[in-house]
């Protein structure tokens, strides 16, 4: 009992001791120990907020030097490809240049060939070149059709001229713009016989079929014009022409209608005559219409004038009658 006694006051005694231990205050060396700890935390933390504060304003300064470098790059590079872009089209002009030029100086095409047809340019002395089917008809070329040959040019302005065999025509000038902005056509016919379906005159254009004789102004018409060294004569199928010896003076002129016309008289007996004199040529301008005709020598004389049926015999040879077929095949009248 007495030693059970001892025992109990000894653990009572022990545990005192262990609770004493635990509350007394932490040692200085501890303390210490900690507050050198929490220096040198505080210090990190302190020497960790300044790079924060300067990583951020490093930031903002590495931008604008990014962006000023890029903005810098970007007009170089767009100045480069400014340059190369300006080399390209400079590269490119010509060809673009040439592209319109010869689409502008197109104006046709060769419709039909038959036989041995030539052509060259007015310029030439000799016809040369010879014409297939589908070749570009330009301004400022003739066209020869030699025997038993045939040809049908087919303008750009829906306007068709037709070569009868041994004829020849000068393509002085097709739809050139003129000063007071109108197309201007004006077709020559050397030698031969033509044919021609004329769509294209209005108010803004102009269409002339010339010789070296006389001219005349086409206005919508199906007209036939030949020449033979001797004589030149014009039929109007349908529409109407102007025609003058005196080209230049066309619009200056009476016009009169070739119903009016009237052969010269026979001439009585004779007569005294005064002595030699000037006899200047009578300057004319006729209007022929619907299934007329007028006819002038080589002096730009009228010989006959008046109207002509399709029952004629002149009016019943093979080359109007292939003509005639060729329109209706396209829709003509």
């Amino acid at each position: 009992m007495k030693y059970i006694s001892v025992a109990v006051l000894l653990i009572a005694f022990a545990m005192q001791v262990s609770c004493k231990s635990s509350d007394e205050p932490k040692s200085g060396t501890q303390i210490s120990e900690e507050k050198a700890e929490q220096a040198v935390s505080e210090t990190e933390a302190v020497a960790d907020e300044p790079d924060k504060e300067e990583a951020a304003p490093a930031k903002a300064v590495d931008v604008p030097k990014s962006v000023q470098v890029a903005e810098a790059v970007k007009p170089a590079v767009e100045e480069k490809k400014d340059i190369a872009q300006v080399k390209a089209e400079k590269k490119e002009e010509p060809k673009a240049k040439k592209a319109v030029e010869k689409l502008t100086d197109e104006k046709g095409v060769v419709s039909y060939v038959e036989g041995n047809v030539k052509k060259k340019n007015i310029e030439e002395a000799d016809f040369k070149t010879s014409v297939a089917e589908k070749t570009t008809v330009k301004s400022r070329e003739s066209y020869k059709t030699m025997v038993k040959s045939r040809a049908e040019l087919e303008l750009s302005g829906l306007d068709i001229i037709r070569l009868a065999p041994k004829t020849t025509v000068d393509l002085v000038a097709l739809y050139e713009e003129t000063k007071d902005g109108k197309q201007k056509t004006d077709i020559k016919l050397a030698e031969g016989d033509l044919w021609a379906q004329v769509n294209s005159s209005d108010e803004k254009s102009e269409f002339m079929m010339d010789t070296d004789i006389a001219a005349a102004a086409i206005t919508g018409t199906n007209f036939r014009m030949s020449k033979d060294g001797e004589l030149t004569e014009m039929k109007v199928y349908h529409g109407e022409v102007k025609i003058s010896n005196a080209k230049e003076k066309m619009d200056d002129l009476d016009a009169k209608s070739v119903k009016d016309f009237k052969q010269p008289g026979q001439v009585s007996g004779p007569k005294q005559i005064s002595g030699p004199k000037q006899v200047s040529l009578e300057e004319w301008v006729y209007i022929v219409k619907n299934m007329q005709q007028i006819t002038f020598d080589r002096t730009g004389k009228v010989v006959s004038a008046g109207e002509f049926k399709a029952t004629d015999k002149t009016e019943k040879t093979d080359w109007v009658e292939w003509n005639k077929k060729r329109d209706r095949q396209k829709g003509l009248k």
